[in-house]
């Protein structure tokens, strides 16, 4: 599916007609008006396909901005590059409807392509990491449950319920050698500590010697809630 363009073509700027031409001409291939649903109706769209998915896939980080500001939702976005996904390959479109300005030369930039591409390095991610699990593991064992002691890259293939379930205490001392996918998950997040409400400034340490408590089990959060 395309979208419709947010403007019609007469009221853009000058100099962004300028752009848009150069990057159908060099780039994507794509021409202004073309898409068949009309633009105003994008957060329907979106909120209709992503409906029950916990998390979204994005390349780079102004995407990932983009899709934030317009679904605003609980929804867990990851931009791959941060977990290391290589530069998109360029690929002649001879296939998708959309390609409709042609240049022998032009090597276009199809999202259709890229996103087959991404799912593609998605899947093989995951069996490598499949294979390292039972790495991650026997190292975590053998540092007798001290996962504060576990390496970034070897913490990073520890699937999230297995933290919760045998190092949820360790969750906030080890929180920046977490994926980006585990720091931006809620349940994570609540199992750090509340630096919110008991620090140096908004407590008296004199009067509080126990060790902080976690975001989920803090009664003052639990009233700024209600």
């Amino acid at each position: 599916m395309l979208f419709k363009p947010p403007f019609k073509w007469d009221e853009l700027p000058k100099q962004y007609k300028t752009m848009h031409l150069w990057l159908t001409r060099n780039y994507h291939g794509i021409l202004w008006d073309a898409g068949e649903i009309p633009y105003d109706k994008l957060n329907d769209v979106l909120h209709i396909i992503l409906k029950g998915v916990g998390y979204i896939y994005v390349k780079g980080l102004e995407k990932k901005k983009w899709l934030s500001d317009i679904i605003k939702e609980s929804k867990t976005i990851i931009n791959l590059e941060n977990l290391g996904c290589p530069s998109m390959k360029n690929n002649e479109i001879t296939s998708c409807p959309y390609h409709e300005y042609r240049k022998s030369s032009i090597m276009s930039h199809c999202a259709l392509e890229n996103v087959k591409q991404l799912k593609c390095w998605i899947e093989k991610r995951a069996q490598m990491q499949s294979s390292s699990i039972g790495r991650s593991l026997e190292l975590y064992y053998q540092l007798e449950e001290r996962i504060e002691d576990m390496k970034p890259q070897d913490i990073a293939y520890l699937r999230k319920d297995f933290i919760l379930k045998f190092a949820p205490t360790k969750i906030d001392r080890i929180w920046n050698e977490l994926p980006e996918e585990l720091q931006s998950d809620k349940e994570m997040i609540a199992h750090r500590r509340c630096r919110k409400n008991y620090n140096p400034i908004a407590i008296d340490y004199d009067e509080f010697d126990r060790m902080i408590p976690l975001i989920k089990d803090c009664s003052i959060c639990k009233e700024d809630k209600t």
